[in-house]
């Protein structure tokens, strides 16, 4: 089934994916005012229809729930060849997965949310089988409290070889309300998405991240710290799950200033000092 492509400026990646779209779940690409040609036909033929009044208006009221489901798709897909990359493989992207992400994507209006799941397609056309089916439920049940927690988490995220995580120091967990608006309840809703998990029991060692290779790097934005001595990192009492891993790979965010200084490096030089004195106690 050939694609009506109307984006301008075409690459064999965007090609690729807009024919994927079509052979793959049987949606065509349009760059037409998809409203108004809607008006002029298929609504219209409707109204020009010799029905009766209460089935005409039944009709017209399906008729613009498919427009605007097909819109909303159309905008995600206008948002998700914005992040396409040269690499991108859509073609392999799988026809069970894409037919589910297109079926959810109908009923998702919010341009926020419209800029999420446009990256989260584009990062499966990037790497396919980089997204996991449960991260699409999960978006699907997400409000715009949920979506703003996790962009804030998202800020004070560290990466070590390629692995992002949060770094939620237990004792100092009340000053996260005021640097990035983060509660108890706001944590608790994002666990119970299935996006992080969390022990903040003042007993709790917390998590860590692993490197495969050593000596390795923690970053954040254009900040390093580098592991000399072993291949794991402290990252305190809240982690990403594998969806909510993939989410904050998806999207982009600002830094918080003075995040790294204050927190971070302090909090992996106490954690230094403690493994260092039980080392010696051992001996």
């Amino acid at each position: 089934m050939d694609s009506l492509v109307n984006f301008d400026g075409l690459g064999d990646v965007i090609v690729n994916l807009t024919n994927k779209l079509a052979d793959g779940v049987g949606w065509i690409a349009n760059k037409d005012t998809l409203k108004k040609l809607a008006i002029n036909t298929y609504i219209k033929e409707i109204q020009e229809k010799d029905y009766d009044p209460v089935i005409k208006a039944a009709l017209i009221s399906n008729a613009k729930q498919i427009i605007k489901g097909y819109c909303n798709q159309n905008d995600i897909v206008k948002i998700a060849i914005q992040s396409l990359q040269n690499t991108s493989e859509p073609e392999k992207v799988e026809d069970d997965w894409l037919g589910k992400f297109m079926d959810k994507a109908k009923f998702v209006a919010s341009k926020e949310f419209q800029w999420i799941w446009g990256r989260i397609l584009a990062k499966e056309c990037n790497k396919p089988g980089s997204i996991p089916f449960a991260l699409l439920y999960t978006l699907e049940k997400m409000d715009k409290e949920d979506a703003e927690a996790f962009t804030a988490l998202c800020r004070i995220s560290v990466q070590l070889e390629g692995e992002y995580s949060p770094v939620i120091i237990g004792s100092k967990f009340d000053e996260y309300k005021s640097l990035i608006g983060l509660t108890f309840d706001k944590l608790v809703s994002l666990n119970s998405l299935g996006l992080i998990e969390m022990n903040l029991s003042a007993i709790s060692s917390g998590y860590a991240l692993t490197a495969e290779e050593f000596p390795a790097k923690v970053i954040y934005y254009d900040k390093v710290y580098e592991l000399s001595e072993e291949n794991q990192i402290s990252v305190g009492n809240v982690i990403f799950t594998k969806s909510g891993q993939a989410l904050c790979q998806s999207i982009d965010v600002d830094r918080i200033e003075g995040y790294w200084e204050a927190y971070c490096l302090p909090f992996w030089e106490e954690s230094k000092k403690k493994r260092s004195i039980l080392v010696a106690e051992s001996q």
